[in-house]
């Protein structure tokens, strides 16, 4: 098992306030509580039951559970083995998304994500690389009066940030799976959103993800659905609670922070992919989404060399 970790204060799109990796021991829960901000846990072996409302959802190995601000709950460990789970604690810093999903409570997906899965298991990866510089070896040299939890001080930016991807592609993925959820709960009580509009919303999020290494704009794929730039906004928003235009740049952004951190591929060539003219056209917009450069965000100053 990779070494158990804990980190504080990472900021982005999304703010992380505190991450942990840890075992717990058969018989654990934790008492019912609620966060300001929103709760990101991932099942990494065992099961769990997390209790949210009076409501058990079961989490199994590969399970990811978002947990909205305000939100009651309790994690209750049911069987006689013991389990791993990763917590990020964060909020969101843009109004549009949070407003998109303030009536958001969880969201359980229970599915595997491949990409997902991808980036977390690249992510131990480093931490259990920093460990190694740090001292530790998986599982042998923790202190005896430890809680198996290693904070370690000296991490690199890059892990920093894979954490900060993490975070981001959930919260959008819970947004399609909430809002998704929302339109049928609305369908099946036939209450404000028809059908017809559910299905165009998601035909509208299609192109959007087709769009994001594309020049593309909302303008062009409306053209494409033979509908007006002002009805493909409407539906859009009705349906999923933000612009389209502010959730193409949010994937755009998400996708330009991972090209940034996981390629050797050079700034202007990731702006030409993301549909941008010229290389001072995407540091530009980058600097809007970051408040870096592309240059800045790769060569962070606490980032090792070579």
């Amino acid at each position: 098992m990779a070494v158990p970790f804990h980190y504080h204060s990472v900021h982005s799109l999304v703010s992380v306030a505190d991450c942990h990796f840890r075992e717990a021991e058969s018989g654990w829960s934790y008492q019912l509580h609620e966060h300001n901000g929103y709760e990101l846990l991932h099942c990494f072996s065992g099961q769990l039951s997390e209790w949210i409302n009076g409501e058990s959802v079961v989490m199994s190995a590969g399970d990811w559970l978002l947990i909205g601000p305000g939100v009651r709950h309790s994690t209750i460990n049911e069987s006689n083995e013991g389990f791993v789970y990763f917590t990020i604690h964060f909020g969101i810093e843009d109004a549009e998304l949070t407003h998109a999903l303030k009536n958001m409570n969880y969201v359980h997906l229970s599915q595997r994500n491949e990409r997902l899965q991808g980036w977390f298991t690249e992510l131990l990866g480093r931490i259990e690389h920093e460990a190694g510089r740090s001292g530790f070896e998986l599982g042998k040299s923790m202190p005896a009066d430890s809680v198996k939890t290693a904070i370690i001080d000296h991490f690199s930016a890059l892990a920093k940030q894979s954490i900060q991807l993490i975070a981001q592609q959930l919260v959008l993925h819970a947004l399609e799976r909430a809002t998704a959820e929302e339109g049928e709960r609305q369908q099946a009580s036939r209450k404000r959103l028809k059908a017809s509009e559910v299905e165009l919303a998601h035909r509208i999020q299609q192109r959007l993800h087709d769009a994001v290494t594309t020049t593309d704009e909302i303008g062009a794929i409306a053209r494409q659905l033979f509908i007006s730039r002002s009805h493909c906004n409407e539906v859009f928003r009705k349906v999923y609670g933000i612009a389209p235009k502010r959730y193409l740049g949010l994937m755009k952004q998400s996708k330009a922070e991972e090209l940034l951190l996981h390629t050797g591929m050079s700034a202007e060539a990731i702006g030409i992919l993301l549909g941008f003219s010229s290389l001072s056209a995407f540091s530009r917009q980058f600097k809007r989404w970051t408040a870096q450069s592309p240059q800045q965000f790769r060569l962070s100053p606490d980032r090792e060399r070579g």
